[in-house]
């Protein structure tokens, strides 16, 4: 019996696992990279690190300037977050 469950517990350990990778496997062109994933030094993007082709950022990368806030050329975390929050699509109705 105690076999048993051992291989039951294995079976959903890995079940789990391996949702998850499919979950982070079906990221699309859609969906945003973070911040911390695109800026080379953690503190600003600048349009060259703008992933051309992402849907969900084309517009930032074409109209980086009317989403600089403090217009130093520069998009910061706080910056690219505000982007993305005005530009989700799911919040649009």
């Amino acid at each position: 019996m105690k076999f048993s469950y051992s291989l039951v517990s294995f079976a959903l350990i890995a079940g789990l696992g391996i949702g998850t990778a499919i979950a982070q496997d079906t990221a699309g062109p859609n969906d945003a990279p973070a911040f911390s994933d695109i800026s080379k030094d953690g503190k600003y993007i600048t349009r060259g690190d703008i992933p051309k082709d992402n849907e969900r950022l084309k517009q930032l990368r074409m109209h980086i300037g009317d989403n600089d806030m403090d217009h130093n050329g520069k998009i910061d975390e706080k910056e690219y977050n505000a982007y993305l929050s005005k530009d989700n699509p799911l919040q649009k109705h």
